[in-house]
């Protein structure tokens, strides 16, 4: 079975993904940015409950003190050995960003008064070997939309093609499991409190079938070319990535 995450790897770097599929764990540096970023995952699902306070700010800031307490819990392995102060730290820098979150969540109040449907539920597809657990399922009249939340920047427009077919494969789960059409999604950008809207395109569904076949060679031991924009500063494979491509890799 084929992660969604499996497909957001690969469209980064195909050989990470080929490196994951082989056994390798990708080890993470816990750094102050990245504290940051899942501070900012959990309190994004706090955001449908601030417009509804007089102050949103102080709203939000007595969440990050819950979250100052809690986010050891949550995060226990990635979290063991980290200094507190570096988590003090993660607070007040997502702290200083509310007062740029906090204006753009009121024009946000028709998505955020959807119904949450089936928060962190799995969804797999047998018909097409896919699985994966999208950050929420909001339900707006009879249409069950995926929603996934992003913690990096924002494009000027619109979305990242990434965050696109990531919710196209989402899209793909939601209707098979529950027999109906899936039309768009939202992308929760939560560093700057704003949700747009994308409209699911045919030719997005099958660039999504066409990277699931090509993560499927990846499993059968087939390297990928690793492409000139691939990540290797930050990618913790780059030692084992030093190798001679393969003839059948070409077809990558």
């Amino acid at each position: 079975m084929i992660r969604v995450s499996d497909i957001t790897v690969y469209l980064k770097c195909p050989r990470m993904a080929y490196f994951m599929n082989k056994g390798n764990e990708l080890v993470k540096d816990i750094t102050l940015a990245y504290i940051e970023k899942i501070i900012l995952k959990e309190l994004a699902l706090s955001y449908p409950d601030a417009p509804d306070n007089e102050d949103m700010v102080s709203f939000l800031d007595g969440e990050l003190e819950r979250l100052s307490d809690e986010l050891r819990v949550i995060y226990r392995p990635e979290l063991a050995g980290i200094d507190d102060e570096l988590i003090t730290d993660s607070i007040s820098n997502v702290r200083a960003m509310l007062g740029n979150i906090c204006p753009n969540l009121a024009g946000n109040r028709d998505f955020y008064a959807a119904d949450p449907f089936n928060t962190g539920e799995v969804l797999q597809s047998g018909k097409f070997g896919l699985a994966g657990t999208p950050d929420k399922l909001v339900k707006i009249n009879d249409e069950i939309i995926p929603s996934i939340i992003k913690t990096g920047n924002m494009p000027e427009n619109g979305v990242w093609k990434s965050d696109r077919l990531q919710l196209t494969a989402y899209a793909i789960l939601v209707e098979e499991m529950y027999g109906t059409i899936v039309e768009r999604g939202f992308v929760e950008y939560a560093r700057f409190g704003k949700v747009r809207e994308v409209k699911l395109k045919r030719h997005e569904r099958r660039k999504v079938l066409q990277v699931r076949d090509k993560i499927k060679k990846t499993m059968d031991g087939i390297m990928p070319e690793k492409p000139q924009d691939a990540p290797c500063e930050y990618c913790g494979f780059v030692d084992m990535c030093d190798v001679k491509s393969t003839l059948a890799s070409r077809f990558f």
